[in-house]
This record gives C-alpha cells, sequence and structure tokens, in this order.
C-alpha cells in the first residue's frame, strides 16, 4: 500500500494543483485525500486510482464550497455596513479617485459623474449631450479599464457579482 502511495502523490497533488490555484491549499488538499483514502474500506475498492480520484474530485468540490461559503459570509458583513454613511462614501471616493485619475478623459469624467457623484447614466447622457447608448458603453469600457490598473496594483480576488477584494497592495502601487 505504501508504495502505491509513493507511486500516486505526484500525478494526485498534480490533479489538484491543476484545479486549485494556490500551492498550499493543493498540499494540504492531497494530504487530505490521502487521510480519507486510509479512512476507506479498501477492500471493498476494485480500482485504487479510481477510487483516490472520486474522492479527490469530492474533495476540491468541499474546498471550493467552504470557500465560497467563506465568501458568502464576507459579503454579507460588508452589505451589513452602511453604505450610505457619507464618511464610508467620502473614504472611499478618495481611495478609488486616483485610479480613476489614470485613465483617459473620455472614460475617467463619465465614472466622475457615475461612480462618485452618482448620477444615472441617462443624466449623464443628457447633461453632456451624448447618445445614451455611447455613455452607457464608455462607462462599461471605463470600468473594465479600471480593472485592469487595479490588477496592475494588486493582487484581486473576485467576491462574486463582479465585486474584488484586494489582497496584496505592493509599496509603488499606482494609487500612492
Amino acid at each position: 500500500m505504501l508504495k502505491e502511495i509513493n507511486n500516486y502523490y505526484d500525478p494526485l497533488l498534480g490533479y489538484v494543483k491543476k484545479r486549485v490555484d494556490n500551492t498550499m491549499d493543493a498540499e494540504d488538499l492531497t494530504q487530505e485525500i490521502f487521510l480519507k483514502l486510509s479512512r476507506s474500506d479498501l477492500e471493498t475498492v476494485e480500482n485504487l486510482k479510481s477510487w483516490m480520484y472520486r474522492i479527490a474530485k469530492n474533495t476540491i468540490i468541499d474546498y471550493y464550497r467552504a470557500r465560497q461559503k467563506k465568501l458568502e459570509d464576507l459579503v454579507i458583513d460588508l452589505s451589513n455596513e452602511s453604505l450610505d454613511d457619507e464618511n464610508t462614501i467620502e473614504e472611499l471616493s478618495r481611495c478609488i479617485l486616483p485610479f480613476i485619475e489614470k485613465l483617459p478623459e473620455e472614460y475617467r469624467t463619465l465614472l466622475k459623474l457615475s461612480e462618485l457623484d452618482n448620477i444615472p447614466q441617462k443624466q449623464i447622457s443628457e447633461q453632456m449631450n451624448m447618445n445614451y447608448v455611447t455613455v452607457r458603453s464608455k462607462i462599461q469600457r471605463g470600468r473594465k479599464k479600471l480593472r485592469q490598473i487595479f490588477e496592475e496594483c494588486c493582487h484581486i480576488s473576485s467576491a462574486g457579482r463582479g465585486s474584488i477584494i484586494c489582497h496584496q497592495k505592493p509599496t509603488n502601487c499606482c494609487g500612492d
């Protein structure tokens, strides 16, 4: 049995690494898979390799379910915070403004009006004497460009529905 485990460890670790982007988590999951395998009734298992990969698949699914639950809890916690509070809105605006300033003018102005001043896109199109569809598409493109600027500056993870979480901020970040 020990010899078979040694033969399967590296291929199994590679299998898990392809499905889990964090190497340390992949190694932990591989250990967990072998632990579950050792607790299995191996007398009834016809194909050890097939059984091991079934355990691996289910373990990876459980891993992502647990992560999703943590993200959902974080989103709930964040959504319970009062974003209507003027101080919070002002603080967030100051944080994002240096990034918006890096955008080309055509996107910068529209995003300031839309995102910082909370002016509806329809009203922006009327104010700027622009077609509504043009305003809407430029705001969308501006958001994409803004996200690219964030990604150049920070390690970004999605929290679902387009929201992002910044995990690491280098000292030479463009928003400084």
